[in-house]
């Protein structure tokens, strides 16, 4: 079944033509899953590298998809995952590839330390339960993120469970660029949670990709209490959202979100979504990250403290916020806060050039968000325009 599952071009991830991809991709992958997932696999690992842009393989356990839409043309939507291809909903396929940042396939159950670089050297977390979720504290992981990766089937379903470290040794950003955090000076945190089972799927697939607006929403709530805490608060802070899924103060940014949907029996209704947010860095720490546009900041910094800020109890706020947004989400949807989303909105109103795929780039005012979380641009000749997905580009 090679037609079906790859492209007709070459691959030009590994030059081969699609048959050679097909046999590369079903040696590796028998000796990674057993009999019953090899087709899912096959059809998630040999996807053309120009799909996907950052590109696709098999890596431990479990199997990951990471795509990023940018480079993925409009038109171009293979077959990349059943659970997907049975929905009739396109936008939520291409919605996926731009408010997420990817899709996990189902993965076997897998013990810490198993397929991963977490194991019997990481310092035992602190756990506790409070409210509705579940709290696990590092002092240091590789990645809170790969944990709940690894982990998040062994989590109570029906709660949110929240992961956090004081220091990671292998951070992650979108697009895996590596995500730079000194000890005990910034928050890092990852969620898991699923959506309620009496959601109607349709719901699931209008809402999910709209999680990380939810999530910026309280990176910034918990980011302006802390400043209001300062003894010479900063007149002139503005803490803003930055589309897709960043957080700016001053026009630097401060925080950016991370997201994977997780699929359960055949619905994408399992969220994978963590942050990273500067707190205690000083103006010269983030002077040493190279960042032309939209540079670096922390609060510290961005707030002229001299004293450092309490990481734990800004986390406690952002934890508990994202709770409680969450609550609201659930009942909603994403309708509940297009309105809040916007008004943070840094770009609203500016000139944008956006790269709707490789093919179409286009000049136009940025709107903000719609009902859906489309990005809405008014054209040149006055007409508005909702995009599913793109990527806002510096104009030359």
């Amino acid at each position: 079944q090679a037609s079906p599952l790859c492209p007709i071009s070459p691959c030009i991830h590994c030059a081969r033509p699609p048959a050679l991809c097909l046999a590369r991709t079903l040696a590796a992958t028998v000796a990674l899953v057993v009999a019953a997932r090899v087709e899912r696999s096959i059809q998630a690992s040999c996807l053309c590298h120009r799909f996907f842009g950052s590109g696709i393989g098999l890596r431990s356990r479990p199997l990951l998809l990471r795509a990023t839409w940018p480079s993925a043309s409009s038109a171009a939507l293979p077959a990349f995952y059943p659970a997907l291809n049975r929905s009739p909903d396109l936008r939520l396929r291409r919605q996926l590839c731009a408010g997420l940042v990817g899709v996990e396939a189902p993965a076997m159950a897998t013990r810490s330390g198993e397929g991963g670089s977490a194991s019997s050297t990481t310092p035992a977390p602190r756990v506790e339960s409070e409210g509705w979720f579940d709290e696990v504290h590092f002092t240091e992981i590789d990645s809170t993120q790969s944990y709940v990766e690894r982990e998040h089937e062994s989590f109570n379903q029906a709660r949110l469970t929240v992961v956090s470290a004081d220091h990671q040794t292998v951070g992650r950003g979108t697009r895996d660029r590596t995500w730079e955090a000194r000890k005990g000076k910034t928050i890092l945190v990852t969620f898991y949670f699923r959506f309620p089972p009496d959601q109607p799927t349709d719901f699931v697939n209008r809402n999910a990709p709209n999680v990380t607006k939810v999530l910026s929403l309280a990176v910034v709530d918990a980011l302006r209490w802390a400043s209001g805490s300062n003894p010479h608060p900063r007149a002139d802070l503005s803490i803003n959202m930055k589309w897709p899924n960043d957080v700016v103060a001053n026009g630097q940014k401060i925080a950016g979100v991370l997201a994977r949907a997780v699929v359960h029996k055949g619905r994408l209704d399992g969220i994978i979504i963590g942050t990273g947010v500067n707190i205690n860095q000083t103006s010269e720490e983030m002077a040493l990250i190279n960042r032309p546009v939209w540079p670096a900041t922390s609060l510290r910094a961005v707030t002229g403290s001299t004293e450092d800020f309490d990481v734990a109890a800004v986390r406690r706020r952002l934890v508990r916020s994202f709770g409680a947004e969450l609550q609201t989400f659930f009942a909603g949807g994403f309708p509940a806060f297009r309105s809040r989303v916007n008004d943070l909105e840094v770009l609203i109103g500016t000139e944008v050039r956006f790269r709707v795929s490789d093919t179409e780039v286009i000049d136009g005012v940025f709107h903000g968000v719609d009902e859906d979380g489309l990005i809405v641009l008014r054209l040149p000749d006055g007409r508005t325009r909702p995009l599913p997905s793109g990527e806002i580009i510096p104009k030359l």
